[in-house]
């Protein structure tokens, strides 16, 4: 609820500058990174149960205590301790994905949890909108709070008692010490280093499009809240049937290049098209089967780099990908935006994600030739 409407928040109703709310922005991002690293490391030291449990209940507080937060710095701050403490569940998330799925039915797992989460974005931005126009920008912290609040508790009680799956196969201790650096794992990185990219441009849908719709096309926020709502619905609708018709049809590393050529069109749409209602659909269809495509299988293709003794690790650091791009996106496009204007914006995140595409189809070429 609230992350699609904070940049509204900090720049309509706080009256906050462009250039403050990119710096802010990016505190959220910075502290992803830092939550994202931290999660991974804590969920090979304790396991994901208390990882994920302490991350919910956490973010539940820090949420509801960021409405009376109204100042420069103390947001900064804020936002930055709150994202820390929500991030280390990504990669505990990840790592339990793993541990309850088979080898034959990974993706699909993945795209199972995917469909939990974009209900809840569709649900999300739909009713943020209508707490924002109704009741206020300050509730939608306070639900949004009660919502993890929920979640965790529910979590904790459903799960307590589960145990992992037994790991089918031991390794040495050198092994282990070998396998436990993904930092170390040059062609891990360079993948992750393109899909930040991808990322990158996919996350202007959170940070400049909803700006953009309010301030150049006029949306009001229960039209901005139900064209992002149209995202998940549309995830939760075909992503599952998607993902079984091709799981094992395809190459992961295809199926992300292009999704990641579709994000990027989707985000040229805006150069294109100049009525508002239709542009806002085609770049929502585009962008929305981008990442169908490319998110599910990018984690995918992540988890065939990992073993049971560095899932954690490896998670934390792919994560750290969306955590990183979180602190960029913001920055670069706000101030784009200010300096340039969204034309160049749009056009120049256009060009950016079918680059990295075609770096990704690069790297990934030798194993796209297996076939």
């Amino acid at each position: 609820m609230v992350i699609p409407f904070l940049t509204i928040y900090l720049n309509t109703e706080l009256n906050l500058a462009l250039n403050k709310c990119a710096f802010i922005m990016a505190s959220f991002g910075l502290g992803s990174v830092v939550g994202s690293f931290t999660g991974g490391v804590l969920t090979d030291r304790i396991g994901f149960f208390k990882v994920m449990y302490s991350s919910l209940l956490l973010s539940s507080i820090c949420f509801m205590s960021m409405m009376n937060v109204t100042t420069f710095l103390p947001l900064c701050m804020g936002i930055f301790i709150l994202a820390c403490i929500y991030e280390v569940f990504r990669p505990a998330n990840l790592t339990a994905i793993e541990t309850f799925s088979k080898k034959e039915n990974k993706t699909r797992s993945l795209g199972l949890v995917r469909l939990a989460v974009n209900l809840g974005y569709a649900i999300g931005p739909f009713a943020g909108g209508m707490i924002a126009a109704s009741l206020g920008f300050d509730y939608l912290f306070l639900f949004n709070g009660l919502a993890l609040l929920i979640g965790g508790i529910t979590f904790f009680i459903l799960f307590k008692n589960k145990k992992q799956r037994a790991t089918e196969k031991e390794i040495s201790a050198m092994e282990r010490k070998a396998l436990q650096m993904p930092w170390k794992d040059k062609k891990y990185l360079i993948y992750l280093f393109f899909f930040t990219l991808t990322i990158f441009v996919f996350l202007q849908l959170l940070y400049t499009a909803p700006l953009f719709f309010k301030t150049v096309y006029g949306f009001s926020e229960k039209m901005i809240g139900s064209i992002m709502a149209l995202n998940g619905i549309i995830i939760v609708i075909f992503e599952m049937p998607l993902l079984y018709k091709i799981e094992n049809s395809y190459k992961p590393v295809l199926l992300v290049v292009i999704g990641s050529v579709l994000i990027g069109l989707g985000f040229g749409v805006f150069t294109l098209i100049t009525v508002p209602m239709v542009a806002a659909v085609i770049y929502t269809l585009f962008v929305t089967f981008g990442e169908m495509l490319s998110f599910p299988f990018s984690n995918s293709h992540a988890l065939n780099f990992t073993n049971d003794h560095n899932r954690g690790k490896y998670m934390g650091l792919y994560t750290m990908t969306f955590s990183s791009a979180h602190v960029v996106a913001p920055l670069a496009g706000l101030y784009l935006v200010e300096w340039a204007g969204y034309g160049v914006l749009w056009g120049g995140s256009a060009i950016v994600c079918i680059l990295a595409a075609g770096m990704i189809w690069w790297t990934g070429r030798e194993t796209l030739l297996l076939v």
